[in-house]
């Protein structure tokens, strides 16, 4: 410190360095030990922190089975794909349906009845427009002039963003070109068949292709289905048809055991990897020579192994019903708290009864009965919300990380001020032994040593 003199006991001969050094290790061993504590609280609160990520992770699995249409997942297949295909979506039941395409939907083209040398050549003599309309809508007007090259005009039209896409194409050879404005529709039907409706420029733009709907009949409806579009999601619920060419296809909707049996899996793997992370961080292990002990970040934490005691609580519930529990279905608990899952079982229950399944892990849409996916769901949310308990326990996680820092930085000033005292007193001490020893030399010399 400054003011200090440190004379590392040249008068008296003692390693005062090293005695100030040990004096000063002594004292801040409490601080060593705030420390340490310090650590190992940062250490839980980063590993409650992972337990909350892991229980969202869960709770995600958790959202998809807790609704009967999450639980069965179906499927739709198509018997000749070249027809049409389709996909199963929330709201489709299972069953058949056979569908007669008679006519596909289809966009409108309009196109140059002259060409032009090249994608640059100017394709108006003077001033005038360009008119077109795209089914009803409003009509849509471009100026020309005797500048408006076939590039220019087709960038023109697509700036309009009016439903149509322009290109400029040579129909002709590299040797001899034919260069043509083409209109297609974005759309398909009927409704969006393109009309020129003024024309100034020499390429006579005409329509050479009006929009069409498809046209389809569907067993068990009476009548033909007209639509604007191939893709049809209103005819059978919960289905999307994409029309593919004309002629006729079954439409097959059922359960997606494969989906229904992965969605399972997810949500085995996402508790497991709960419960072996808080098992994993919980041990106690005492060393072979038993010197000492390592103690994991959630060996004491009570806060989190109340909550997977929950878990387990809820997973094992009774729920009433064909199947009463998760176990019933496959899902057993081991001694270490995983869960196993029997798929053949599962499969086999969900052949039986699929609803009865979907009850299961959803409820049966009463107000007591959430199901197991339900109630394990919403504890989640409750745990890991504002306010529940991982919230609270993370803050007074912090609140005492704070507390000990505060310790830590008060003991820390205090050695600073024991090990200055201790420099001040030692280095007086040297300085009062250099004294004497110069006085003891003087008095030697003056009796005639």
């Amino acid at each position: 410190m400054a003011g200090i003199i440190n004379v590392g006991g040249l008068a008296t001969g003692l390693d005062t360095n090293k005695i100030i050094s040990q004096l000063v290790q002594l004292e801040s061993q409490p601080v060593v030990l705030l420390q340490q504590h310090l650590a190992d609280i940062q250490a839980t609160k980063t590993s409650v922190a992972t337990v909350s990520s892991k229980l969202a992770t869960l709770k995600t699995a958790l959202d998809a089975l807790d609704t009967s249409d999450g639980v069965l997942v179906r499927k739709a297949t198509s018997s000749d794909e070249g027809v049409a295909t389709a996909a199963a979506g929330a709201g489709a039941q299972r069953g058949s349906a056979t569908i007669t395409v008679g006519q596909l939907a289809r966009g409108s083209v309009a196109g140059a009845t002259v060409g032009v040398p090249t994608a640059t050549s100017t394709v108006a003599a003077g001033v005038g427009t360009f008119q077109f309309q795209v089914g009803a809508g409003d009509v849509q007007s471009l100026n020309v002039d005797a500048t408006t090259t076939l590039e220019g005009l087709a960038t023109a039209i697509n700036n309009l963003d009016a439903g149509v896409t322009a290109s400029a194409l040579n129909l002709g050879t590299t040797t001899s070109p034919d260069w043509r404005l083409e209109l297609t529709s974005e759309a398909t039907g009927s409704d969006s068949t393109i009309t020129v409706v003024h024309d100034d420029t020499s390429l006579a733009v005409q329509t050479t292709q009006a929009g069409l709907d498809a046209h389809f009949t569907v067993s068990g409806f009476s009548g033909t289905f007209s639509r604007s579009t191939n893709t049809v999601s209103d005819v059978l619920t919960g289905v999307t048809v994409q029309l593919k060419s004309e002629g006729e296809t079954t439409i097959t909707v059922d359960d997606d055991s494969d989906k229904i049996a992965g969605q399972v899996k997810t949500l085995v793997s996402a508790f497991n990897d709960v419960v072996s992370f808080v098992a994993g961080e919980s041990t106690v292990d005492e060393a072979q020579d038993k010197s000492s002990v390592a103690v994991g970040t959630l060996a004491t934490d009570s806060t989190v192994k109340r909550i997977v005691a929950r878990l387990h609580d809820l997973l094992s519930e009774s729920v009433g019903g064909t199947y009463t529990n998760l176990s019933s279905l496959g899902l057993a608990t081991q001694e270490d708290g995983t869960v196993t899952f029997d798929e053949g079982k599962f499969r086999a229950a969900l052949a039986a009864d699929p609803n009865a399944v979907a009850a299961t892990f959803a409820g049966d849409g009463s107000t007591t009965n959430k199901g197991v996916a339900g109630d394990l769901a919403a504890y989640i949310s409750d745990a890991t919300g504002a306010g529940g308990a991982i919230a609270i326990h993370t803050k007074g996680l912090g609140d005492e990380v704070s507390s000990v820092q505060d310790q830590i930085d008060a003991g820390q000033r205090e050695v600073a001020a024991y090990q200055a005292s201790l420099q001040e007193q030692f280095t007086a001490l040297e300085t009062l032994v250099s004294g004497l020893q110069s006085q003891g030399s003087f008095l030697t010399k003056a009796f005639g040593g």
